[in-house]
């Protein structure tokens, strides 16, 4: 009995370490840009496309300094066109990217792309004072909504005579009310029904706009340091 007890409990272990190290292991291919399982259309896949030009780029420009002064677009670039695997939609893609990134500084560029790679792989460093500071906000501003509700308001005290009626007219209303609180009940339920699967759909749609805005920038800043380890082979690198 003991031996089998034992038995199972090593399995489970060895189950939980095999997970972590897998884990460890997908984090690692990303930083190192290894080949992956993942689709062409997977966020990960454009996470790694991304990390691994970051990569190429610090393995070439060795001197980051040489960029100040430079940008892109000036009377020095000869890029004309940003290196992609593909051609066809990915080459107007680049053309298009290249327009956008037309005057930018290639220092603060490459400064950039670094910093956003950083903080992809190892997280942003947010202060428990933003924290505080977003949820003080949130309860001044209830406060001041409640505060002017009240100040719109007008406290009235009732008469005699109204009581008296008010009494009289409740009295009457209480079988009245005993039926209706069975209906106001079910269509409650059927209200919070909707509004929880009103909530799904909203957190849904606002994953796949965050998801794509994320591929988009990706993109975006994949092509800026495939552009910066270009610009610097050809005008930097040759001059040294």
């Amino acid at each position: 009995m003991l031996t089998s007890d034992i038995t199972t409990v090593y399995s489970e272990n060895k189950q939980i370490s095999s997970s972590m190290e897998n884990n460890r292991n997908c984090l690692r291919r990303i930083a190192r840009h290894d080949e992956t399982e993942f689709s062409n259309q997977s966020i990960m896949n454009a996470m790694e496309k991304f990390v691994k030009a970051v990569n190429d780029m610090d393995e070439t420009i060795l001197v980051p300094c040489r960029l100040m002064d430079l940008k892109v677009g000036d009377d020095g670039d000869t890029v004309v066109e940003i290196p992609t695997s593909g051609s066809g939609s990915n080459g107007k893609r680049s053309k298009s990217n290249l327009r956008d990134m037309a005057s930018t500084d290639l220092y603060n560029l490459y400064t950039m792309v670094n910093s956003v790679k950083n903080e992809l792989l190892w997280g942003q460093n947010i202060t428990p004072e933003n924290d505080d500071e977003s949820q003080k906000a949130s309860s001044v501003s209830s406060v001041t909504s409640i505060s002017s509700s009240t100040v719109k308001g007008h406290v009235r005290r009732p008469s005699t005579v109204s009581m008296t009626s008010t009494n009289s007219a409740a009295s009457i209303s209480d079988s009245e009310s005993d039926s209706g609180n069975e209906n106001d009940s079910g269509i409650e339920a059927e209200e919070n029904n909707r509004q929880e699967s009103n909530h799904s759909l909203q957190v849904a749609e606002n994953f796949r706009r965050h998801l794509h805005g994320l591929h988009h920038s990706l993109r975006q800043m994949t092509d800026a340091a495939v552009y910066l380890t270009t610009r610097y082979q050809n005008d930097v690198g040759g001059a040294v």
